[in-house]
């Protein structure tokens, strides 16, 4: 394992998961993936506090915190469900 590449890991700020919350349309893995991009095994380690890949926290965090964030959410009411 000598050419492995450590992933550097990190928890996402408490704001972000805020934020992400508040605009939820729904906790199922369908409608995570299309709104934030990320897979319900993720949402359960952001909820918890643990750690996740830095990218995919730094991705995420641009995703709810910037222009994506408002970004079109059609075709998600219906998967709410």
């Amino acid at each position: 394992m000598t050419n492995a590449r450590l992933a550097t890991m990190r928890p996402v700020p408490q704001h972000v998961v805020d934020h992400m919350v508040a605009g939820m349309v729904g906790q199922t893995s369908d409608v995570l993936m299309m709104q934030f991009g990320i897979s319900y095994n993720t949402w359960r380690k952001i909820r918890a506090g643990d750690p996740i890949r830095d990218s995919v926290a730094q991705r995420l965090e641009r995703r709810v915190l910037g222009s994506d964030a408002r970004g079109d959410r059609s075709g998600l009411e219906n998967m709410a469900g």
